[in-house]
């Protein structure tokens, strides 16, 4: 069963202006998707310039910092990547990436998430999404997102910057972990199942390749499908989309540790599509809770919170000797 607000949103996005909907100009320059470059190669560690500190009304720490992006291909405005640190009040070897949700113009969902994880002993850094936020590739335009291409360059760039991220980390000593919700919860399970050192990994209400998501759920209703050149591309556009699927990686060991939610009556993302990353992770853990894919993410943060802590929690006790020395 879909949440009513889910099935209200379905609607919106079919009845919706012109201007809102995805891939309003086609396809783009498809020789620029080559999912090889996330899924098989060693990343690039990236190094974070740390500007302004302050301390939040909880008492973290809170940082802002600027990278330049490993990944090719990206508009100008987008190649200076920037993400926001939140740290706990004592120094924590705990760090987690948070991932951007798709049409995320705002990140404050993942703020306060980050400030329940430094609750918990666990830094977080929110990385801010390619094409939207100061990253736009043109401010004056409402969906950034206009080709096919776009997209897929846009994904692409978020994972390398988060295994860049995680592998310059990991290289100072901390245990790392990777989480999102949404298209975050993809992309965190990509950047999970492509990296070789073990980390911790969250992926909330996930599925593993965007295919299912825009062609199976709620975002169908989205798609410009006069732009893509008729409906009779779907086949072509599943086939794009879904090259970029978890379930093309063969899993690591620390994939069996990683904690998995999904929305009980998620309209978004595919039941199926959640339970494919599952099974492809033997021992990894599912937890499903009550609500759609809006409701869970503004009513259930300490849950979603919880199993982030989870997720490094058994790492630890069952990898202890892959993980940095404390001493």
């Amino acid at each position: 069963m879909i949440h009513p607000l889910d099935r209200i949103a379905g609607v919106a996005l079919r009845r919706g202006p012109e201007r809102l909907k995805f891939f309003s100009e086609g396809w783009g320059d498809t020789t620029l998707i080559d999912p090889d470059a996330i899924l098989s190669q060693d990343p690039t560690p990236v190094p974070i310039a740390w500007l302004a500190e302050s301390q939040d009304t909880g008492g973290h720490t809170v940082s802002h910092g600027t990278f330049t992006s490993p990944a090719p291909h990206l508009p100008e405005r987008s190649r200076i990547g920037t993400v926001i640190s939140v740290a706990p009040r004592d120094a924590t070897r705990k760090v987690v990436v948070l991932m951007p949700a798709w049409n995320e113009h705002d990140p404050k969902v993942r703020v306060a998430i980050a400030g329940l994880l430094a609750d918990q002993g666990i830094r977080s850094i929110i990385l801010e999404n390619p094409y939207y936020g100061s990253r736009t590739p043109d401010p004056g335009i409402d969906q950034p997102i206009r080709t096919v291409a776009d997209f897929m360059i846009m994904g692409g760039a978020a994972v390398n910057e988060a295994r860049g991220i995680l592998t310059a980390f990991n290289a100072e000593g901390a245990t790392v972990g990777v989480a999102g919700y949404s298209m975050g919860g993809n992309t965190a399970a990509i950047v999970t199942a492509t990296l070789d050192f073990p980390l911790a990994s969250a992926p909330l209400a996930a599925s593993h390749s965007p295919g299912p998501v825009f062609l199976d759920g709620t975002l169908r209703g989205g798609i410009d499908w006069a732009a893509l050149g008729g409906r009779s591309q779907e086949t072509k556009l599943r086939a794009t989309l879904g090259s970029a699927s978890v379930l093309n990686v063969e899993p690591k060991p620390h994939t069996a540790h990683a904690v998995i939610v999904r929305a009980a009556s998620d309209g978004y993302i595919p039941a199926s599509a959640t339970q494919q990353l599952v099974d492809h992770w033997p021992g990894s853990e599912l937890r499903v809770l009550s609500g759609g894919h809006g409701t869970l993410v503004w009513y259930r943060k300490p849950q979603l919170a919880q199993a982030i802590v989870d997720s490094f929690t058994r790492l630890e006790e069952q990898e202890p000797q892959l993980l940095p020395s404390t001493d």
